[in-house]
């Protein structure tokens, strides 16, 4: 999701628009034809020992329902990959990893996870949206034709084609690995979406104000709260202030309701403000690149200054990361919100914070800087 998001806020700041395809498969894993399933894995290299098992693994089985004791009528499963099971999800994935060549055939770039397919392809700003969205058509139908031949039945309800821009987004909201998309990345519905589920939360942990001391409480928010506010941090990061002082309000309020100041609750709890989480979630990130430990697609939109040709290495620590500024000539004010600009403040952390070795020595690191720094104030 961060990936993503960091790749079409790069190209919009570049002068592009991205136009997207987006899939959903019904009932994806209990449709596997057999037979190609097990000719796919023979082209994919599986010895013929092995392949026998998997042969006999992917029988049809017959299976009950048991609820309290009670079994219901036996029943037939066959051409799917048994969810739950520990070959299901490399089976599937072995089976559905030849739809990329239809859905990069027009020039887009698939993005899979699990059953989702998704597509997105660059376009020149000044292209029309419609002619971005006939081209995602044209991408949509090479893909029904693929789970047509493959026995896989994309519903067609559920799809949709859109436009990701600032200006020129068209198209309705949409999910991405459980973050809700709107199509001019504003982020308002992902942050009203995570409010209807943290309130409710908030003020049950309120409820029992009477029966705990502070400590308690905080433990409990940072428990059952922290999760729902965090888990899709690299997707809103780049969100205006005004849009995400409302999931920071949540923070303040609680503190309010039981008179702790934020300062204190940072200083004697841990309980750092949300706006000073997510700053040192997305320097984790940054520091993770830069010790290799994350997907492949961050070395390419993170790379280090020495490999950019033309660029010079800034005063500083050993591991400057390049931000790609000189390439932006639009949405700048959404550039300067985005992960890129965290580089500025990555690039400019001591040597000895840098040098650590895990990513969580470095956030403890940099915490221990701003706790010191508050602890004078």
């Amino acid at each position: 999701m961060t990936a993503l998001m960091m790749n079409w806020i790069l190209a919009v700041c570049t002068g592009f628009k991205v136009a997207a395809y987006l899939s959903d498969i019904t009932g994806a894993f209990d449709r596997v034809f057999r037979d190609y399933m097990l000719a796919k894995l023979y082209n994919a290299g599986i010895g013929t020992k092995f392949l026998n098992f998997l042969a006999s693994y992917l029988k049809p089985r017959k299976a009950v329902v048991v609820v309290e004791g009670i079994e219901s009528d036996e029943t037939e499963i066959a051409d799917q990959v048994f969810q739950g099971t520990v070959l299901g999800p490399p089976l599937w994935n072995t089976f559905f990893a030849d739809v990329v060549r239809p859905a990069s055939s027009s020039g887009g770039r698939p993005s899979i996870f699990a059953d989702d397919l998704n597509v997105f392809q660059e376009f020149d700003r000044t292209v029309p949206n419609e002619e971005c969205q006939q081209v995602m058509m044209d991408c949509r139908a090479k893909v029904h034709r693929w789970g047509k031949v493959n026995r896989v039945v994309f519903d067609a309800d559920k799809e949709d084609i859109i436009v990701l821009h600032p200006l020129q987004g068209e198209g309705e909201p949409f999910k991405l690995l459980g973050c809700l998309v709107d199509c001019k990345l504003i982020m308002q519905n992902a942050v009203d979406k995570m409010l209807t589920q943290i309130r409710p939360k908030v003020k049950a942990i309120l409820r029992t104000r009477a029966f705990y001391a502070e400590k308690d409480l905080i433990a409990q928010f940072k428990t059952h709260i922290w999760g729902l506010m965090e888990c899709h941090n690299g997707g809103i990061f780049h969100a205006s202030t005004t849009v995400l002082e409302k999931l920071d309000a949540v923070h303040y309020k609680f503190l309010r309701d039981i008179g702790i100041h934020p300062n204190e609750a940072f200083l004697n709890f841990n309980f750092g403000p949300p706006n000073l989480r997510r700053n040192i979630e997305i320097l984790g990130l940054l520091h993770k690149r830069v010790l290799g430990l994350n997907h492949p697609m961050f070395q390419s939109l993170l790379p280090f200054v020495s490999d950019v040709p033309g660029v010079h290495d800034q005063n500083g620590h050993s591991r400057q990361l390049y931000n790609h500024l000189p390439e932006v000539h639009f949405q700048l004010v959404l550039f300067c919100r985005s992960i890129f600009a965290m580089t500025y403040v990555y690039n400019r952390l001591p040597q000895e914070v840098i040098d650590c070795k895990t990513v969580s020595s470095f956030q403890s690191s940099v915490t221990k800087i701003i706790r010191k720094a508050s602890d004078k104030r």
